[in-house]
């Protein structure tokens, strides 16, 4: 005896956009661009499985394709539309950052992201970096560079605060969303 289950589209409907990219949905070309675009941010070897999500300026995250490698691929919403990619918990931190969270979540072990393409912060007169720009602030391009999301601090750890000659400085020091920027192009790691 054969069974035939249908599925109300009440139900349909509650699948998430995730389930249905499982499932084969067909990109648009826009989506396939956009693939294309954030894919620039990371070697290859981790671009090519990572998922891929759309994040506005406000932390809504739209996935478009699913994730292989527990990475996600995405522009960053802040006016420069840079490409990042970043693990699981490297991703939670943008999304919180994004969202103007008063703390990104916790995590018990350190993040990562990659932006070999550089991106853009906000500098203070002072030459301290801030999250958001604002009045006396200016935009400052960065290089190819990548992260360790992790609340470092300079204080304990004697790493700089501030772009420096040998790459290597802590952003956001002194705030939740503390974390190490290493100005190395990541398509330029080896394994």
């Amino acid at each position: 005896m054969t069974r035939t289950i249908l599925l109300p589209t009440a139900a349909l409907s509650l699948l998430s956009s995730t389930t249905l990219l499982a499932q084969g949905a067909t990109l648009t070309k826009a989506d396939e661009e956009y693939i294309h675009d954030v894919q620039e941010a990371a070697p290859a070897r981790i671009a090519d499985q990572a998922g891929v999500s759309r994040l506005d300026p406000k932390g809504k995250v739209t996935p478009v394709r699913e994730s292989k490698n527990g990475f996600t691929c995405t522009l960053m919403p802040d006016g420069s539309n840079a490409p990042v990619c970043a693990d699981q918990r490297g991703f939670a931190w943008l999304v919180s950052a994004m969202s103007q969270k008063p703390q990104p979540p916790a995590i018990d072990k350190p993040g990562i992201a990659y932006m070999a393409k550089g991106g853009v912060h906000y500098e203070a007169s002072d030459g301290k970096i801030v999250m958001m720009p604002g009045a006396g602030t200016k935009e400052e391009r960065e290089p190819p560079h990548w992260m360790v999301i992790w609340p470092f601090d300079s204080a304990s750890t004697g790493i700089p605060t501030k772009p420096n000659a040998g790459g290597t400085y802590i952003m956001f020091a002194g705030t939740p969303y503390a974390h190490l920027m290493v100005y190395q192009d990541p398509k330029m790691l080896k394994q």
